[in-house]
């Protein structure tokens, strides 16, 4: 799931970041998660209060706010989050300098550059983070969750089946492994006791059975088989949620 704030003045300019981010995420299958902000200290008042974000869009040029300073405060608060400022034409680059920007978007907003600055965004938040970590006879290894397809319990031992590199293996729990990847912007379901799968490698599915990207299939348990398909609908659907100004 990826997180986004998006913080304007202009009604019009939320409802059109918010409709493009929605196409996107049903196109591309990125679940999102949106909170629109009409004022810059509403959006701080929300990141100091705990909140964090993945993606901060922002009107540098918010009315009845200092918006430069404003940014700079949250970016304090939140040292992570992508931020990706919104300008009108005309505005003068030079006052951004001081600012840590992954991307500029002049309104108003081309939606191909947008989507093409949002898989950038989304790209570089999968690859920042997120690594399986194990340990098998004394060694530490690690794999990009990306090239995980599933996880498999086979007794004492978890199968780590890979896009390239065949198969993993270590002596662990699946509950373990679920554990661990909880907080991961890949999702992986629990489709059955002994298999754990990544979201972006699932084809298709029915009511009992799942088909991977590359034919394999795995049961789905009757245990998580509700669990399961609510879980997978809710990304392909993910709803936005909007705090009080």
């Amino acid at each position: 799931m990826i997180t986004i704030a998006v913080c304007d003045k202009e009604n019009t300019i939320t409802n059109q970041i918010e409709a493009l981010l929605n196409a996107i995420s049903h196109k591309e299958h990125i679940p999102v998660e949106i909170d629109i902000f009409y004022s810059a200290h509403a959006l701080e008042a929300y990141i100091l209060d705990g909140k964090r974000y993945d993606i901060v869009y922002f009107d540098i040029q918010m009315q009845r706010d200092d918006g430069i300073s404003t940014a700079e405060k949250i970016r304090k608060a939140d040292e992570n989050a992508l931020f990706i400022y919104l300008c009108g034409y005309g505005t003068k680059i030079l006052e951004f300098f001081c600012l840590d920007i992954f991307a500029l978007l002049k309104k108003p907003i081309d939606a191909p550059r947008f989507e093409t600055i949002f898989l950038e965004a989304n790209q570089r938040i999968c690859k920042r983070h997120f690594y399986f970590f194990y340990q098998y006879k004394r060694a530490e290894y690690k794999i990009p969750c990306t090239d995980i397809m599933y996880f498999e319990s086979c007794g004492r031992k978890i199968l780590i089946h890979c896009r390239e590199n065949g198969i993993e293996s270590f002596n662990g729990k699946l509950s373990d492994v679920e554990e661990q990847l909880a907080a991961a912007k890949i999702p992986f379901f629990r489709i059955h006791k002994s298999y754990f799968v990544n979201y972006h490698y699932i084809k298709a599915h029915t009511k009992t059975e799942i088909t991977l990207t590359d034919g394999t299939k795995l049961p789905i348990s009757k245990e998580t088989g509700n669990h399961f398909i609510i879980q997978h609908d809710r990304l392909l659907h993910s709803e936005t949620s909007r705090p009080a100004e």
